[in-house]
């Protein structure tokens, strides 16, 4: 019997390389390209990954935030250059990780999968988990991988973002290193002032505080990390129809 092959999106305007292909093909992934958001939409297969050119955002072709509502998998941008402010523009506006040509595709298939699995194994245990932890005016679900806030209307997080959120409704009141957050967000490649955890904090901020330029729940703490002041509880609901 033929094993289920999976997808993964290339949206750039440049044909995949042979390299790529072929080595994703080992592990029966199908590297398909896509031109535009107009090719996207003709497409039927849902994908596991999405992996996005750098200039075709730049270019104001191809839109961060809409594919990062649309598609809940790992989403990856690929840059012909290496622009600390693009890596940051572009996790601000949602992706999970960002990588510099050439790529390499053990390095890129490593990163897909441990985006991958935390969503995997969240989507496994939603069913019968009923705990959720309350904060402010959030509801967190942990199996599900999703909050909502008062009105429930979910909040969107990437993968990275809701680890951080969840390490800090698990330990608060107390700081969280830089390399512990670090280790949470799997960039553990990264040393410590690295700036791309101060961009997924600052993007947190942006969406759970009232006043993200005077943030109330998470605090940073000089040379030690953060702070997530929020008083927590944690209570037990239903599995189904939150």
């Amino acid at each position: 019997m033929p094993m289920h092959r999976k997808s993964i999106f290339l949206i750039d305007d440049a044909p995949p390389e042979s390299q790529l292909i072929d080595y994703f093909n080992k592990f029966n992934f199908d590297i398909i390209p896509v031109e535009s958001m107009s090719k996207l939409d003709e497409i039927t297969k849902e994908p596991v990954a999405l992996l996005v050119a750098a200039n075709l955002i730049e270019a104001k072709t191809i839109k961060v935030h809409q594919l990062y509502e649309r598609f809940r998998v790992p989403l990856i941008i690929i840059s012909n250059t290496v622009n600390e402010q693009l890596c940051i523009n572009m996790l601000e506006a949602g992706a999970d990780d960002f990588l510099v040509k050439p790529v390499h595709p053990r390095e890129l298939h490593a990163r897909i999968g441990a985006i991958g699995r935390r969503v995997a194994r969240a989507k496994q245990n939603a069913e019968g988990e009923k705990e959720v932890f309350l904060f402010a005016e959030w509801r967190l679900y942990p199996a599900a991988r999703q909050v909502f806030d008062e009105a429930h209307q979910e909040l969107l997080l990437s993968a990275g973002e809701y680890d951080l959120l969840y390490a800090f409704v698990r330990q608060p009141q107390q700081i969280l290193g830089r390399e512990f957050l670090l280790q949470i967000t799997k960039h553990s490649d990264l040393h410590p002032y690295d700036r791309r955890i101060d961009v997924q904090i600052s993007r947190l901020r942006q969406k759970i505080e009232r006043d993200s330029k005077k943030p109330a729940l998470i605090k940073t703490i000089r040379n030690g990390g953060y702070l997530f002041t929020a008083l927590v509880e944690v209570m037990k609901e239903p599995g189904e129809g939150h």
